[in-house]
């Protein structure tokens, strides 16, 4: 379903950017057995059951210690082991394709003029660990045909991530080729230039050259993505609650996400969004689309993205 891109069209706020990628993201039917010492962060496909009695616990041979979509957590694992369970039907991971772009990138030992791409890098740690199995690509060019072959390779994955990548640029043209941009950007900040297509019914996240960028557009877009495609709860973030030492800016009818250092009840926004200041942050508040701005003074819900899953 080709069709042009919508450069001038307005951002999409983000509950509809999720609403519209979402829509083609459905749970994985798919299915692995594996044993209980790999299953932290897997998600049951059907429910597990207790092979022996616990005493004390209530629990008879035949009960279910874990129903059927509930994601196994470190602790977990000596209950059902204390049950006689040895092994776990779970979903199969979604397989997610994590593809840099640009000319200047390099995978390591950069020249003079080039970069080593971090922005793809890191994204891959973080979806590993939200519950994806990740394919990590070299840089690609931008050159169209190079970017062409490099998407049309990751279309057996349920989901393509790119990074590097602008409105107006080589790579949205081919992906506006071969399939639909259903926006060229999204009303958040940073990551204003993030995008979203589709392309043979799979969802393309197109995310900024910014290391920062890439991260908030990852952490609000791309989780819950992962998190659909393993028919696994979308856990909110730890919150802390604490008092803004300084103003935080907002642009109106954009919602702003800034990094703070927490300490002593009080959160100090950190200068910047580049990957030390990200790096240094205990969390990240956000400004709703609505307001513009919150003052010195005022209490806040610091969300620590580093929590995983």
């Amino acid at each position: 379903m080709a069709g042009p891109s919508p450069s001038d069209a307005e951002s999409l706020p983000l509950e509809t950017a999720r609403r519209r990628i979402g829509s083609v993201a459905a749970p994985i039917d798919r299915t692995d057995r594996i044993p209980l010492s790999v299953a932290v962060g897997r998600v049951l496909a059907t429910p597990a059951t207790a092979n022996d009695p616990i005493e004390g616990a209530e629990i008879s041979v035949g009960d279910a210690v874990f129903e059927q979509g509930h994601q196994i957590r470190p602790g977990d694992v000596g209950l059902l082991r204390a049950a006689g369970v040895s092994e776990l039907l779970v979903r199969q991971r979604p397989q997610v394709g994590i593809l840099p772009t640009g000319d200047e990138l390099a995978q390591r030992d950069a020249g003079e003029s080039q970069q080593v791409e971090t922005a793809g890098f890191t994204l891959a740690q973080y979806v590993d660990r939200w519950g994806g199995k990740v394919t990590y690509r070299d840089p690609v060019a931008d050159d169209a045909p190079a970017l062409r072959m490099a998407v049309q390779r990751d279309l057996t994955r349920e989901l393509i991530v790119i990074t590097g990548t602008e409105p107006g640029d080589a790579l949205r043209d081919v992906v506006a080729d071969l399939g639909e941009i259903l926006t060229d950007t999204v009303a958040i900040d940073p990551g204003r230039q993030t995008g979203l297509a589709i392309v043979q019914n799979r969802p393309v996240v197109l995310l900024p050259e910014s290391t920062g960028a890439a991260r908030v557009g990852a952490v609000q877009l791309v989780r819950p993505l992962l998190k659909t495609f393993a028919h696994a709860p979308l856990p909110a973030h730890p919150e802390t609650r604490a008092t803004l030492t300084a103003h935080v800016d907002s642009q109106n009818g954009v919602r702003t996400f800034t990094p703070v250092a927490v300490s002593d009840g009080t959160a100090t926004p950190l200068p910047g969004v580049d990957l030390a200041t990200a790096t240094r942050a205990d969390g990240w508040v956000s400004v709703p689309a609505a307001e513009a701005g919150i003052d010195t003074g005022t209490t806040v819900t610091v969300e620590n993205w580093d929590y995983l899953p």
